[in-house]
C-alpha cells in the first residue's frame, strides 16, 4: 500500500477513535449529573442549582418541583436538594475535565502519526 494512503488511513482511525473517547466522556459526564432525591430524578446543572438556590434565597424552606423525567417530586428539603446538586456537578465536570485533558494530550497529529 502507498505510504501516503497508509498514513490517511492511520489518521481516519485516529480522528474516529478520538471522537467515540469524546461521546463516551459526554456520556459518562451526563450520567455523573443525574441525582435521584425522593423518588426523582434531577440533573445537576447550572441551570437547576440556580433554581434550586433562588428558591432558597426567596425563603422558600420545600416545595414541589418537576424533576427531569416530567414528574412533580415534593421536595422537604431544598438545602439538602442543593447539596446534592452541587457536589454531583463539581464531581462530573473535574472527573470530566481530566479525561478531556487526557484526550487533549494525544491530539498532537506529528507524534500520533510520527510525522
Amino acid at each position: 500500500m502507498d505510504e501516503r494512503l497508509q498514513k490517511a488511513l492511520e489518521f481516519s482511525n485516529y480522528t474516529a477513535t478520538i471522537n467515540n473517547q469524546k461521546n463516551n466522556i459526554k456520556n459518562r459526564f451526563a450520567q455523573l449529573q443525574l441525582v435521584h432525591h425522593i423518588g426523582g430524578v434531577f440533573i445537576a446543572d447550572s441551570s437547576t442549582i440556580t433554581f434550586v438556590k433562588t428558591l432558597l434565597d426567596m425563603g422558600h424552606k420545600n416545595g414541589v418541583l418537576v424533576d427531569a423525567k416530567e414528574n412533580p417530586i415534593n421536595v422537604k428539603n431544598f438545602e439538602e436538594l442543593l447539596e446534592k446538586l452541587t457536589s454531583a456537578y463539581f464531581s462530573a465536570t473535574t472527573e470530566y475535565e481530566a479525561e478531556y485533558a487526557k484526550i487533549k494530550k494525544s491530539r498532537n497529529i506529528k507524534t500520533a502519526m510520527d510525522w
